[in-house]
């Protein structure tokens, strides 16, 4: 009898062999309990155009070179670290929303696209850090007046907050297809840039890489599928669908490109 089960062997050049460069994560073991949860409706990245993907072309992202993992906590004595930019852009039902802290992290937050949310992690470089800060100046900013921009339309606006050290902050409101001087442009361009390059990358803001896979363990998909590890040998990660009779093999460098995290538990 054969068996009722669809095996799909997945080599480790697959079409979303994407390859980024993730600085070394500490000596501490990357296991289970550093993948985050996924809820529902949660993806990845920002889907490739198709082209793309059936060209099978590495995919770099330069913004991201030499970031790492915000694996964990990132509360200090208690707190998220001194916020520095916040700059949020709502088109209608879809908002995209990147905020940057001292030390470097940063959150993306994209709500309403297709359906799905996004949220992600992740700590630049020093120097990476120190170069968007130069464009984002409050004081440069306090310099652009309403009357230079154009208004926020009703279901559509951008707004961006800097911060002083003080914890004071200046933020302007605007139509972010209207009228955009270069001081303000000069300022979320750059905002822009990482915010792309953060929602499509599927590597250094995934939990899942580098995550050391054991029996047992168990990862949800990109279409929403919970798997089960159920053996590990070399490189190769055996998988089992929960409640359906499926089994894939994946190289365990090449989890990131198919799972979101770990399942949501009740205490969520």
């Amino acid at each position: 009898m054969q068996r009722h089960a669809r095996i799909l062997i997945v080599a480790a050049f697959s079409i979303f062999n994407f390859q980024f460069s993730i600085s070394p994560l500490s000596a501490e073991e990357h296991d289970i309990s550093k993948v985050d949860p996924a809820p529902p409706g949660t993806v990845i990245a920002t889907p490739l155009p198709e082209k793309q993907r059936r060209q099978m072309k590495k995919y770099d992202i330069p913004e991201l070179v030499g970031a790492r993992q915000a694996l964990g906590s990132q509360l200090v004595d208690g707190h998220l670290p001194r916020p520095i930019v916040d700059y949020v852009v709502i088109d209608h039902n879809v908002e995209q929303r990147i905020s940057i802290f001292e030390r470097g992290l940063v959150v993306v937050r994209l709500t309403g696209t297709a359906g799905a949310s996004m949220l992600k992690r992740v700590i630049l470089p020093d120097d990476t850090l120190k170069s968007y800060m130069k464009a984002a100046s409050p004081d440069l900013l306090k310099q652009v007046r309403s009357k230079d921009v154009s208004a926020p339309d009703t279901g559509r606006r951008s707004l961006i907050r800097l911060y002083r050290a003080s914890g004071e902050h200046v933020e302007l409101a605007f139509d972010p297809i209207g009228v955009i001087p270069k001081a303000l442009a000069d300022q979320v361009h750059p905002l822009e840039d990482l915010l792309r390059a953060i929602s499509l990358d599927r590597a250094v803001t995934n939990t899942v890489a580098d995550y050391q896979p054991k029996v047992g363990d168990e990862l949800v998909s990109d279409d929403r599928k919970t798997w089960r590890i159920e053996r590990v040998f070399n490189n190769l990660v055996e998988l089992h669908c929960v409640g359906q009779p499926s089994i894939i093999y994946v190289d365990k460098h090449d989890l990131y490109n198919y799972f979101v995290g770990k399942p949501v538990a009740s205490n969520d």
